[in-house]
């Protein structure tokens, strides 16, 4: 069966860029949220030091800096097992590079230019750039720990 140009690029391109796109932002913004705790949580540390003095308030004091250890090892933990940032810039790459062949393409440029062939080579392009998306997500999950029970 053959797909159209039309239902080719809503079913298929414009629906994965979509979805690279949003998994890209929710990736980033997870990203930035813990780097943003890991931050907060490394300044307050010194900060919190200098107000360590003799009594009942520097066992307050010396949770308060143990606590904040423990939320930059959490967040800094997290942050590495859920790979925001390698998902949020591999998938906004792999927008990109779907976006930049489709402009090609819809501009009749490039390898698209004159060519009778130009939406079969399109296809062929967009399945790769996909393809390779696909391999890199392999790869990046084939390096996880597996735990079994």
């Amino acid at each position: 069966m053959e797909m159209k140009e039309q239902d080719y690029m809503s079913q298929r391109v414009d629906d994965q860029i979509n979805w690279l796109e949003g998994k890209s932002a929710f990736n980033q913004q997870r990203y930035k949220f813990s780097k943003s705790i890991v931050i907060v949580a490394s300044v307050s540390i010194p900060f919190m030091a200098g107000f360590i003095e003799d009594g009942d308030q520097a066992t307050v004091m010396k949770f308060a800096i143990a606590f904040a250890g423990f939320i930059i090892a959490l967040a800094e933990g997290l942050s590495s097992l859920h790979k925001f940032h390698e998902n949020w810039i591999q998938y906004r790459g792999t927008a990109e590079s779907l976006k930049r062949e489709k402009i090609i393409f819809l501009t009749q440029s490039g390898i698209y230019r004159d060519n009778p062939n130009a939406f079969r080579d399109f296809v062929v392009a967009i399945e790769g750039i996909l393809a390779n998306e696909n391999a890199k997500w392999q790869e990046i999950t084939a390096n996880e720990v597996v735990i079994e029970k």
